[in-house]
């Protein structure tokens, strides 16, 4: 009953004319254990907070360090979420080291919010519309322009 109150809200929340995508299995299989780990981590303050804080910037360091479409993909669907102030800059940065590349995946999720049906996140995790935005549209102009946000 939780779930469908708050699907319904969220659907009532979001703007009109808001699309939805799910992103691809294998994507999912790449971002959900790091989405979960946040969530928690989020939600508990405690002393395995520090290890999985640790446990999950290894799994995006990870994503920085796979140059697959897979991958590329996995990066895009995360600035959708809050991973932290220093991981979400790093983010960022991953990004636009990859170049052009990555333009049409920016516009597929640009303008999108992104959902699983495997998993309903926190707003904790969700980034804001504002810095969402504001996130896409910076790191499209950088891509666009061939710079690089932040340094290695």
């Amino acid at each position: 009953m939780t779930s469908l109150f708050l699907a319904f809200m969220l659907a009532v929340l979001a703007p009109s004319g808001t699309t939805t995508v799910t992103p691809p299995l294998d994507v999912r299989k790449e971002v959900i254990p790091i989405l979960d780990l946040c969530a928690k981590t989020e939600a508990t303050q405690s002393e395995s907070q520090n290890e999985r804080l640790f446990h999950y910037g290894k799994m995006v360091g990870t994503l920085f360090e796979e140059r697959t479409k897979t991958s590329d993909e996995a990066l895009v669907v995360l600035m959708n979420f809050y991973i932290g102030e220093s991981l979400g800059d790093d983010l960022l940065h991953q990004i636009t080291v990859r170049g052009k590349r990555m333009l049409p995946l920016l516009l597929k999720y640009r303008d999108v919010r992104v959902v699983f049906p495997e998993r309903e996140y926190p707003s904790s995790v969700l980034l804001s519309a504002d810095v969402r935005t504001e996130n896409f549209d910076n790191v499209i102009k950088s891509v666009k322009a061939g710079k690089i946000i932040g340094e290695d």
